[in-house]
């Protein structure tokens, strides 16, 4: 009996590294205040936002993957610019820039009203 334990516990000792594998962060999500941030001017132009308050400006690339979602709905761009244009208080908004930092492209923006 105790000879089949300590083959299990050596069995899982022997699986174990395995166990830490090294991940890679493929899209990076960053929580940008409304007044950090610039749509895009077309479908294949170019966000630009602060990921912190310490960050310096960041310009990334939209295209036509580029998803954009407005109270829990999909919309277009010129509807996103239409509904962002009109908020009066852009400190207290969030917006939430997703960026898929191995294409180096946005493939979302998603903001609450």
């Amino acid at each position: 009996m105790r000879f089949t334990k300590f083959l299990a516990i050596a069995a899982l000792l022997l699986a174990a590294p395995g166990a830490f594998a090294e991940f890679t962060t493929v899209t990076l999500a960053s929580e940008v205040r409304l007044s950090e941030f610039r749509l895009p001017a077309s479908v294949n132009g170019i966000a630009t936002f602060k990921p912190c308050g310490a960050c310096e400006l960041k310009t990334v690339s939209v295209n036509a993957d580029t998803r954009y979602r407005l109270n829990d709905q999909f919309v277009a761009l010129p509807d996103m610019r239409r509904s962002l244009a009109s908020v009066t208080n852009r400190n207290r908004k969030t917006v939430i820039v997703m960026h898929h930092l191995e294409s180096d492209l946005i493939t979302q923006i998603s903001i609450n009203l």
